[in-house]
């Protein structure tokens, strides 16, 4: 069984910059084994110069990225290491299936297994039946399937992966989906940014924002790890009867906010799951109180308030 929950990729406060141009500020982010880590963010705001560093394409002005505890170029094998560029660069004029025993023996795949794991991702990521058609004839989605086949067929440590959802339609980012969630059951690390946010806040473990070059942790979203999940905020609205509002002064901390004559909304800034189902037992001794309703704003909702406010929804991150 993998031990997931490990820490095995760290980006401990990595600095990059373009001339005068600062692309990256202050980003720190932990991957853990077995999880799945989101980095959002605006389009120029760092993700993709973060993520060529991690693969050693770009080398960081400062910090660093470290692998179980040691620098990560010297630490992980570059056969373990996973990497999807945002930019496509596959060789247009060679056919499918001879692309991928290139890549294949570029991992280091010995010889008598490539024949089996070339059947198998072009079986899963439903290429096969183009297996003899040049790269150039696919469509987008198609090479972009492509080269994610490439960066799982040797099963690596750490995967990372800017954009793979770009250019696949519905029901193909819902399949690519499945296939990242399968890998971090396995115990694979992956590290990904995606414009998709419905599709991350499904999947990810966690997420983070990155902006202006600094990196965030969006609290309350991601499936965390641990059996002790961090304190979330949560909010809830309360149907009351006419009368005086009652007086919640003994739950945890707290925003009231009145929604008309008989709605009281609660939020919750950060509390653990344990405090809050204390705190609905509280409300609920509370005989003005006829329901409670449950909201929550979504990670789109959260990411839009957090860059035009860069507070709403946004902690300080490691």
């Amino acid at each position: 069984m993998a031990n997931r929950g490990a820490e095995l990729l760290q980006i401990e406060s990595i600095r990059k910059s373009f001339g005068n141009t600062a692309a990256i500020d202050d980003a720190s982010l932990v991957v853990e084994q077995g999880s799945i880590v989101a980095l959002i963010g605006p389009n120029g705001a760092g993700k993709s110069t973060t993520f060529r560093i991690v693969a050693g394409l770009t080398r960081p002005d400062a910090g660093q990225v470290r692998w179980r505890g040691q620098i990560i170029h010297s630490a992980l094998p570059k056969e373990q290491l996973g990497f999807l560029p945002e930019e496509r660069g596959l060789y247009q004029d060679v056919n499918v299936a001879e692309l991928l025993k290139y890549w294949a023996r570029l991992r280091a795949i010995a010889t008598p297994k490539i024949t089996e794991l070339l059947e198998h991702w072009l079986h899963r990521l439903d290429l096969y039946t183009k297996r003899n058609e040049k790269v150039r004839s696919l469509s987008k989605g198609n090479q972009q399937k492509l080269q994610l086949a490439a960066c799982l067929m040797h099963s690596p440590c750490l995967l990372v992966l800017d954009e793979p959802f770009s250019g696949l339609d519905p029901i193909n980012q819902e399949f690519v989906s499945d296939i990242l969630i399968e890998r971090a059951g396995a115990g694979t690390a992956i590290l990904i940014s995606a414009h998709q946010l419905a599709l991350v806040e499904r999947i990810a473990s966690s997420v983070a924002l990155i902006q202006s070059g600094r990196t965030s942790v969006m609290s309350g979203f991601g499936k965390p790890l641990t059996e002790n999940p961090a304190p979330s905020p949560r909010s809830i609205t309360l149907l009351l009867k006419q009368g005086p509002t009652p007086d919640f002064n003994n739950l945890p901390p707290h925003r009231l906010t009145t929604q008309g004559e008989n709605r009281l909304t609660i939020d919750f800034l950060a509390i653990s799951l344990s405090s809050f189902t204390a705190a609905l037992a509280e409300i609920g001794q509370h005989d003005t109180v006829i329901d409670i309703e449950f909201t929550r704003a979504d990670l789109h909702q959260a990411y839009i308030s957090a860059i035009t406010s860069n507070r709403s929804g946004v902690q300080n991150g490691p």
